[in-house]
């Protein structure tokens, strides 16, 4: 019999393939063939078959006619397993190690559910756009809808990007300069997931290279304010940045742009920023404002002061700031004076303030400004870099005397001068490590001199682009201090600061542990988070405090991978564990420390968002008391002055238009956090304490603040009012897109479906050992056993070594992909129960195929009869299932299933734009009855 078109069928000898249904019978040289259609990994596949390799099956409702009938576990099974991936639209079943919001889930599904994704993602800064973007980029992945995936962002926040998408959501990306080059011609071929730093892919000739590339479907550009073009009269200035994203706009299907300020001020610029995500919105800046209602379709922007937790409460209770100031010594302010005038030196040999600078000069500059920085920390890691400085002073020397560049002219007196190089350097190389490594010998010493020499041979690493902006996420690395400076006798001059350095605690440490103190007579087990930027000062506090309190009562994290950071915290995050947690700012980066409320600042970052940041790790979702900051100051220095001047101009502002707190007298905090984010964005922090430091003239310091803090007033005002119209976070809304299923649910499918499939599922209160069935062992990634995984969130956040399961791990993913095959049985369920209520209805998967190429997929039950009164899972829990074969007639019913498919394909249509087709395909008929 010759098979026909539409008919299901299977082919003799390909099991793998499952169930296709015919698409056409076709003639050719008298011979026939059968075109078969065939669903693999989410994609429509077209095989060609001579018709006795295919025979035909029974359809779902021909089976269900006949009375056979799958087991309850194995209906329920399978139908879940395609439930839980649409479900999963905002990420609620993921393996996301984050704290997932309401809001963040509602832009998740709403970016996902997209027709057309090209975004403006403008959430004011604290409401976590680096989480929001990867739960976007994690549900794509998973629906099959992306491969191909690029972030543009500041080269600074290159690795932050990279450790967030791993860490949070085991997406594995290839960080372009470190991980791979362009070098090979396929390069961006063979790279799927890849971070790019802006300055990096924005050269000519590697832009050249990335447009020759494959295409992408999604690109992301962080920080895309600075993707500006300006208009002056008639003039129209274009930076870099801007091109770069007008021409990789014609290589992507979608573009996401992440910025809490994206409007800096300036109607065109702004404007100009959403022409390059849609061109045909507005036709210039003045209809943008006339119409803003439409920027609904290209921007989505949510404030602190909407947002809120599940249960409709304020995410961010309120905080007090507090400057702990106090007075450095006589002899701290005599070293303060002498590296005030040894730093002025260096900056006049870097040429700040010239028009014109060469590429070696600001490298020095930018030496000089670490200096700066680290000065305001602790005596040692002031002490520790000007040995490194030194360290390489002696170095380059002996470099020059051993290639024969000197003024020596016999070899003895050259001989002699190597060797007390040598021993110069060997002394501070043992002061440098004995720190980390205790004592050490000639050979470890002379093994460090011999790698720096290395180091100083090969060029300095400093971009010729580099932008302000970039710098502010993490500092640049101690290599940079090796850069040559032409600074007259700076060995003399550097050696006389280190002497001047005392090794023990100084004035600002005394004053750390007094405030301590206090707050320990009111709770002794209060427990303390204090925030420095540099290593050597982490070391330092940790050893002097243990001096006071019992060491293992203090906890430290560094930067390096999440689950080393969890390890340090887990101690902290316990009870009875360590009460103080010293951390790097870099360290901080992806902890959550709301079981604190006491944060100390040991040094203040320049840029003030920096800082808020840190705050940002006490003062966040979960946080049940008023988090309370102490920041460290020293009294008469450059960043008291420029500190204060901030805080008083900041003020002033907020007093003039009521945005200051009754309760605290501070300036409230979402209006604190909002100017100090577009303020970041106009005003050059290192600039504002160069200059600070060289002229002391603290009234154009002033002058500056106030010009910028104003800017930065009317680009929030301008934004506000541009977004007014924006659809603002509603609680109703995430209650009403909320998904059915909880990764509770997800794991009794994973238990029933491991233990039905003959592997073993052993639970040890929330942590799960699992023993994989061989069916699984197919799948790619997927391990013979797991020894510690969890399906609550909580536990994988807060404990290291732990493996969150969700929708996105292999395991899971694995489990799904095997029960939706076609060779598993799970289609037809007819049984008896007598503790569920009669009903009759069948199950359907209706796949949208849109214009762009993308699709959607929607899981829809129709009831025919009877009602629906319980979940899947709760039926999957039921325990008193009788068989029954019986034989049911559905003539009467198919008319009715037939119509109400036809009507729900219709409203599909309506509903969406661009539908090319919808395909239909019954997966599940059930019939239960008592």
């Amino acid at each position: 019999m010759m098979i026909k078109e539409n008919t299901r069928v299977k082919v003799k000898y390909r099991p793998e393939l499952g169930a296709g249904e015919v698409i056409r019978v076709c003639e050719g040289n008298g011979e026939y063939m059968v075109d078969v259609a065939f669903e693999q990994d989410g994609k429509r596949i077209l095989e060609t078959f001579p018709p006795e390799m295919v025979e035909s099956i029974d359809t779902i409702f021909q089976k269900f006619e006949k009375g056979l009938s799958d087991k309850p576990v194995d209906f329920f099974l399978k139908q879940l397993a395609y439930q839980f991936p649409i479900e999963n639209s905002g990420g609620e079943l993921s393996n996301s190690k984050a704290d997932l919001l309401p809001h963040q889930i509602l832009l998740t599904h709403q970016v996902v559910e997209a027709r057309r994704r090209r975004l403006l993602i403008a959430d004011e800064v604290g409401l976590g756009k680096t989480i929001e973007t990867g739960m976007i980029i994690r549900e794509l992945l998973s629906r099959k809808d992306a491969d191909r995936v690029l972030i543009v962002c500041p080269a600074g926040l290159t690795v932050n990007w990279r450790n967030e998408m791993k860490d949070c959501f085991r997406i594995y990306f290839d960080i372009f300069g470190l991980d791979f080059s362009d070098a090979n011609p396929h390069a961006w071929e063979r790279h799927n997931l890849v971070i790019v730093s802006i300055d990096t892919i924005k050269k000519p000739l590697r832009l050249e290279k990335l447009m020759k590339g494959p295409e992408w479907d999604i690109i992301i550009f962080d920080e895309a304010h600075h993707l500006t073009r300006k208009k002056y009269g008639e003039k129209i200035e274009v930076t870099q940045n801007y091109r770069l994203a007008e021409k990789v706009k014609g290589i992507t299907r979608d573009m996401l742009f992440l910025s809490a300020t994206p409007h800096q001020g300036d109607g065109y610029q702004f404007w100009s920023l959403i022409q390059l995500l849609d061109d045909q919105l507005f036709e210039s800046p003045d209809t943008m404002i006339d119409h803003r209602g439409l920027l609904g379709r290209v921007m989505i922007r949510r404030t602190k002061r909407e947002v809120t937790d599940v249960d409709g409460n304020p995410i961010f209770m309120r905080r007090k700031v507090h400057s702990q100031k106090f007075s450095l010594s006589i002899r701290e302010q005599r070293f303060y004076e002498k590296l005030t005038e040894y730093l002025k030196e260096g900056y006049n040999a870097a040429g700040v303030g010239s028009d014109k600078t060469t590429k070696q000069q600001r490298a020095v500059g930018f030496v000089m400004a670490i200096f700066q920085k680290i000065m305001s920390s602790s005596p040692r890691a002031i002490k520790q870099a000007l040995r490194r400085r030194l360290l390489a002073i002696y170095a380059r020397r002996q470099m020059a005397m051993e290639s024969g560049l000197n003024s020596l002219t016999t070899r003895e007196d050259i001989s002699k001068q190597i060797v007390r190089y040598q021993e110069e350097m060997r002394k501070i190389v043992f002061e440098l490590l004995s720190y980390e490594r205790g004592t050490i010998d000639y050979t470890d010493a002379d093994a460090y001199i011999a790698r720096l020499k290395q180091q100083l041979k090969k060029r300095p690493k400093f971009e010729e682009e580099i932008t302000h902006w970039a710098l502010d996420a993490q500092e640049i690395s101690d290599d940079i201090i090796d850069v040559p400076a032409n600074i007259p006798n700076e060995d003399q001059k550097v050696k006389e600061l280190i002497g001047l350095v005392d090794d023990g605690p100084d004035r600002k440490f005394d004053t750390l542990v007094r405030a301590i103190e206090q707050i320990r007579r009111e709770n002794e087990k209060e427990k303390i988070v204090i925030f420095t930027q540099y290593l050597e000062t982490l070391y330092f506090l940790k050893e002097e405090l243990s001096k006071y309190y019992c060491n293992d009562k203090i906890a430290i994290i560094k930067g390096g991978p999440l689950e080393d950071k969890i390890a340090s915290c887990e101690s902290f995050w316990n009870e009875n564990g360590a009460q103080f947690l010293i951390s790097t700012s870099a360290g901080g980066e992806g902890i959550n420390l709301q079981i604190c409320r006491i944060l100390f600042n040991y040094d203040l970052p320049w840029n003030p968002m920096a800082v808020e940041q840190r705050i940002g790790r006490i003062h966040r979702y979960g946080q049940t008391d008023t988090a309370q900051v102490y920041n460290l100051i020293a009294e008469g220095t450059i960043e008291e002055n420029v500190y204060s001047i901030l805080e008083q101009k900041l003020f002033e502002i907020a007093k003039t238009i009521g945005k200051i707190d009754n309760v605290t007298g501070e300036v409230t905090e979402d209006f604190r956090s909002e100017i100090l984010g577009f303020l970041g964005s106009s005003l050059n922090y290192n600039d504002l304490y160069k200059e600070a430091l060289i002229n002391k003239n603290y009234t154009r310091t002033g002058e500056e603040i106030a010009e910028a803090l104003r800017q930065a007033k009317e680009s929030s005002n301008a934004l506000r009012q541009l977004a007014q119209d924006l659809k603002t976070f509603n609680l109703e809304n995430y209650i009403e897109l909320k998904g059915k299923y909880t990764l509770e649910d997800l794991k009794l499918f994973c238990e029933k479906a491991i233990l039905r499939l003959g592997g073993s599922f052993v639970p040890s209160g929330e942590i799960v050992s699992i023993v994989v069935p061989p069916a699984l062992k197919k799948y790619a990634g997927i391990s013979s056993h797991y020894e510690n995984v969890t399906f609550s969130r909580k536990i994988a956040i807060r404990k290291k070594g732990i493996d969150l399961m969700g929708v996105g791990h292999p395991l899971v993913d694995a489990l799904i992909s095997h029960y939706n095959g076609d060779a598993i049985s799970g289609d037809i369920l007819i049984s008896k129960n007598n503790g569920i209520p009669d009903i009759f209805s069948a199950r359907y998967l209706f796949t949208m195929d849109f214009e762009d190429s993308t699709k959607k997929e929607l899981y829809k039950e129709f009831v025919l009869s009877g009602n629906q009164v319980k979940s899947d899972v709760e039926l999957l829990m039921q325990q008193e299932w009788k068989e029954d074969r019986t034989v049911t007639n559905l003539k009467e019913m198919d008319e009715q299933i037939s119509i109400r498919v036809r009507n729900f394909e219709a409203q599909l249509r309506s509903e969406c734009e661009g539908v090319l087709s919808v395909r239909t395909k019954c997966v599940g008929v059930m019939y239960l009855h008592r």
